[in-house]
């Protein structure tokens, strides 16, 4: 019985390495945010690989070395509430301020404009 609860730990840490290893477990490439004035798509490698922003940029109450935690909705509402921003201010500060920032420094920047991240269907 102890040989077999072995192997069966064996087999399910096996299984758990490759589902790491082919990235099961990593954040969605693309991000898909629903705004009244069209939808936002964030792209997540590009972000946090090609730019190696810190992870502690946009998820502010993880601690250094985390993968995981409160996603952006769980705080920031459609209306501000207390000293927390409403989502749509949350996003506007952070997102659009650091492509200004970036745009400012002459360093590689997203877009800052509405339209170009606010995409309305068709």
């Amino acid at each position: 019985m102890k040989n077999r609860l072995i192997g069966f730990g064996i087999l399910v840490g096996f299984a758990l390495s490759i589902l790491m290893v082919t990235g099961a477990f990593a954040a969605k490439d693309e991000v898909v945010f629903d705004a009244s004035m069209g939808k936002v798509t964030f792209t997540h490698k590009k972000h946090s690989e090609t730019q190696k922003i810190d992870c502690l940029k946009c998820h502010h109450t993880w601690k250094q070395g985390e993968t995981s935690g409160k996603k952006c909705l769980e705080c920031h509402k459609a209306t501000a509430e207390g000293n927390t921003p409403s989502k749509k201010d949350a996003f506007h500060k952070t997102c659009k301020g650091c492509h200004d920032e970036a745009k400012k420094a002459n360093k590689p920047a997203g877009s800052t404009g509405c339209t170009q991240c606010h995409v309305k269907a068709k």
